[in-house]
């Protein structure tokens, strides 16, 4: 077997040139076992012999690491002597004398022997001869089996070996998700495949191929393990891959209609062969893995396969077995003239709906081609049908089918319990679609047609309604329908429905105001989620991602990312990839706010892998603004800086021009990243534009803090101190009303800067204090890191030296824990600062002394130090300044210190007052 080697290979012992031609080959994820066996090699003639086994599942890339090493050794004119277990040309193995002495004859050499499990009982003697051989000259025995598979002789021979000291065992272990990457290419179910296949090479390709042929391409070497069996025995393999599970053998043979003697030889054969194995519980039997089953089943005849489906589901039908198990069976040998399929099948699709609803719309699509319009099953095979494809991320087919649905055939209007949940899917769909208008309105369609029915659908379509309430930023509207939603869920006893709409109806008085109720509400909802199970959540996975975004906004930061990230799993899990970006959205903006740079990048990547056909601008948008804040902090390199202007430009472009919920928070969370990269008169025309004026109609009070310490630090660089003083009041204000850590952090560090740009460096301390705090409380890492730096700067400045180390040192620990090169630069420029900080007393004399600066001198400072002045007026660092104007720190440095002496000033605060009073006597 040669899988890991692309494009595959051919037996072990073939000619040198097809050696030569096995090294051009790329073997994927074995990089350091490569680099042993060649370091085994280059000291094989200096530092003697050795014996190694490679040992692992089969397709797991045993011969083609062996193939590799063979291919190396021959290039470098070692010698080699290939075997086989089974077959292949007379090797040392064979010879009757001493190995030692024909070494010492021939210099270096290789023994190679795959499939060592194969090895004849006669040829035993051999090989532990060679093995013996391996200490006493430039011998290396390379040797590749499968555990499983040993004979106790041979398993007592290679045991005696490694006891010795004779043999290493290297056991080869599954490719790494980077190195299946390399092997398959990107592609959107790579995790997946990943899990399934174990990261087994050869299962990954099987598993990876999409119709028969790339499936027996893929599984030549399975094949070659059928090679000899008995008709029984292959009878036997066949039914058990047409079982697709474990299987009890007395089931075998009631399908094959075998008497259970027979069975059971034929299944010991497989089990000596590995095709078969016992399953991990009771009696049961199960192939090796499912890629084995999917190589089998593909070389059946199709009429045999279908007699086999058949069989196998009236087997299971006497047994009374489960429908789920029965199903996979009735699809595959249908027969239009048996009712009892058809309802088979349908029951079947409504039970895998949720936990797996791509099997469902297989069912359903095997369905409806034999069912007439309009009659039995019909419609409810239509709407089930619709529901998988918005469950599997396709609404745009979800749309048109429900959309057609809506519109009676034959004047017979839609029934039944699945005619209602079309109503709230049809609503849902529309707003996945981004279309939020059109939503709402379905949805009060659908709740006039139910003519005040208290039921589960009505809970549904008002907690629809209050989904598109809250998009527009109609809050009270929302909390109205929410908490109508959340009671006639709990009338209908229907806890996951009622903890979506608890969580909707938390952010409700969150963003009217009313923070007690929302912590209340917020409560209520996580014990509702936490005490259902797995199996109810996927009936609404909506429920964990409202709960987890409920959450996160309210501070609850490790609460968010418990609860989202089940709901992550789950969606993985069954593919219910419609609420997959949405989670993983919410989940990276959480992971960010807790400071994990490493795993917000990681779970970005897998969220843009589910969005890249996602016609949703909501999601690409947000998902683009979190990722330009990410790469702002992790930082490290200009290239990096260009990154993170491209993707909140991308996230700009999106939202440009709507007034939606996501689009505010996108426009001012850009302008906030246009002031981090230096552009604060943009930043406030950017903000203030987004957020609907200077009233901040469109931002909700919870927000308004943030937004207010963009505002300030953007008048600040226009040198305007009153309006910086309005929005620190006015974030103050917000704080006052909505008492959270993390908004008092932000109002704090609001307070900092326009204490800063006051000159009072003591209240300015105390407040970047303050702030610190918080953000440590609400465990935002990043906001406490960053506002250190910005607290060690002002005490710098200040030439308060005293608590500066100490400061910088958190900083720097937060850095680290973060993964943020960006706070880790800012720490060492603040750290190199203090270092050559003067004292107080040295630095009496100056502008404060003087009280101002003299206009005159101001003029002399050139372009690029006026240019530099400003931005440090606003409190950007000298690392911050340096990647705005594409410097080096240590020129920003050498500008401020020409700058300060050039206006007599001993600090940065005394600089911002410099350009204020400059600006102030402009006026």
């Amino acid at each position: 077997m040669s899988d890991g080697i692309q494009g595959g290979g051919s037996i072990l012992g073939g000619s040198p040139a097809w050696g030569m031609a096995a090294r051009g080959r790329q073997l994927f994820g074995r990089a350091g076992e490569i680099g042993a066996l060649l370091g085994v090699l280059g000291g094989l003639r200096t530092a003697g012999g050795r014996a190694i086994a490679l040992v692992g599942e089969p397709g797991i890339g045993k011969s083609a690491l062996m193939a590799t090493a063979v291919a190396h050794a021959r290039a470098a004119g070692v010698r080699v002597d290939p075997a086989q277990g089974q077959y292949g040309p007379r090797s040392l193995l064979d010879e009757p004398g001493d190995v030692r002495e024909r070494v010492a004859r021939d210099g270096a050499t290789v023994v190679a022997v795959d499939d060592l499990h194969h090895l004849a009982a006669d040829r035993i003697p051999g090989l532990e001869r060679v093995l013996q051989a391996t200490a006493d000259g430039p011998l290396l025995c390379l040797l590749a089996y499968r555990q499983r598979r040993l004979s106790p002789a041979l398993a007592a021979v290679l045991s005696r070996a490694a006891s010795a000291g004779l043999l290493e065992v290297w056991q080869l272990g599954p490719l790494s998700p980077a190195a299946a990457r390399e092997l398959l290419g990107e592609r959107p179910d790579l995790e997946q495949l990943h899990r399934e296949g174990q990261g087994n090479p050869q299962y990954l390709k099987i598993l990876a191929s999409s119709d028969g042929q790339a499936i027996a391409a893929a599984g030549t070497a399975v094949l070659g393990e059928l090679a000899g069996l008995d008709d029984t025995a292959l009878t036997v393999l066949h039914a058990a891959a047409v079982f697709d599970h474990s299987f009890h053998p007395e089931l075998l043979a009631a399908a094959l209609e075998l008497e259970l003697p027979e069975t059971l030889r034929a299944l010991d054969l497989l089990t000596g062969l590995d095709l078969v194995r016992p399953a991990n519980a009771g009696a049961k039997m199960v192939l090796r893995h499912p890629a084995v089953g999917a190589v089998v089943y593909q070389q059946i005849e199709p009429s045999r396969r279908r007699d086999l489906h058949r069989r196998s589901a009236a087997a299971l039908a006497k047994l009374a077995v489960p429908i789920a198990r029965r199903a996979h069976h009735v699809a595959r040998s249908i027969d239009p003239n048996e009712p009892e399929h058809l309802t088979t099948l349908i029951a079947a699709a409504r039970d895998a709906l949720h936990t797996s609803p791509a099997v469902s719309a297989g069912y359903l699509e095997v369905i409806l081609p034999l069912v007439r319009e309009g009659g039995e099953h019909w419609h409810e095979a239509q709407v089930l049908l619709a529901q998988t494809r918005l469950l599997t991320g396709d609404a745009t087919e979800s749309r048109a089918m429900l959309d057609a649905l809506r519109r009676p055939a034959a004047g017979r209007p839609p029934h039944g319990d699945h005619a209602l949940t079309a109503l709230a899917d049809a609503s849902r769909v529309e707003r996945q679609l981004g279309r939020y208008d059109e939503a709402a309105a379905v949805a009060r369609a659908g709740l006039t047609a139910l003519a005040d029915r208290d039921c589960a659908a009505a809970a549904a379509l008002h907690s629809e309604l209050a989904d598109c309430a809250y998009d527009v930023q109609d809050y009270q509207s929302c909390r109205q329908h929410a908490e109508t939603a959340a009671a006639i869920a709990r009338r209908n006893h229907d806890r996951v429905n009622e903890a979506k709409s608890l969580a909707q109806a938390s952010l409700a008085h969150l963003f009217t105001g009313d923070l007690a109720a929302a912590d209340r509400t917020a409560d209520s909802a996580v014990e509702l989620v936490d005490a259902v199970s797995d199996a109810t959540l996927l009936t609404n996975l909506e429920a964990l991602h409202h709960v987890g975004t409920a959450e996160g906004i309210l501070g609850r930061l490790a609460a968010a990312e418990r609860h989202l990230t089940r709901g992550a799993a789950l969606s993985r899990r069954t593919g219910q990839t419609y609420i997959q970006p949405a989670l993983l959205t919410a989940l990276a903006s959480t992971q960010l706010r807790g400071g994990d740079l490493r795993r917000t990048l990681a779970t970005l990547d897998e969220a843009d892998r589910h969005t890249e056909l996602d016609g949703n601008p909501a999601i690409r948008a947000v998902l683009a603004v979190t990722r330009a804040e990410a790469l702002l902090w992790r930082g490290g390199s200009a290239e990096s800086r260009d990154e993170v202007l491209a993707s909140a430009e991308r996230a700009a472009a999106l939202a440009d021009g709507r007034s939606t919920a996501w689009a505010v928070n996108v426009r001012c969370a850009h302008a906030e990243l246009v002031l981090l990269t230096g552009d604060p008169a943009r930043a406030g025309r950017l903000l203030l534009d987004a957020a609907g004026g200077p009233d901040l109609p469109r931002v909700t009070a919870w927000g308004q803090p943030r937004c207010y310490e963009t505002l300030a630090r953007a008048a600040i660089a226009e040198g305007d101190g009153p309006t910086a003083e309005h929005w620190a009041q006015l974030a103050e204000a917000r704080v006052d009303e909505l008492p959270s850590a993390n908004r008092r952090g932000y109002a704090g560090r609001t307070r900092m800067w326009v204490d800063r740009m006051r000159g009072d460096l003591e209240q300015a301390r105390r407040s970047g204090l303050a702030a610190v705090a918080d953000f440590t409380v609400g465990g935002e890492r990043i906001e406490a890191g960053r506002t250190l730096v910005a607290v060690a700067a002002l005490a710098l400045d200040a030439l308060r030296t005293e608590q500066v180390a100490g400061w910088l040192d958190q900083a720097a620990a937060l850095a680290q824990q973060c993964g943020s090169a960006r706070l880790a630069d800012e720490v060492a420029h603040q750290r190199a600062r203090l270092l050559t900080a003067p004292t107080a007393s040295a630095a009496a004399v100056g502008f404060e002394a003087r009280g101002g600066a003299d206009p005159a001198v101001l003029a002399l400072l050139t372009g690029r130090e006026r240019e530099i002045a400003r931005l440090a007026s606003t409190g950007l660092t000298s690392g911050e300044i340096a990647g705005t104007l594409f410097l080096s720190v240590r020129t920003v440095d050498g500008h401020l210190g020409r700058i300060y002496r050039k206006l007599g000033v001993s600090n940065r605060a005394s600089l911002t007052r410099a350009l204020l009073s400059e600006a102030t006597g402009a006026a």
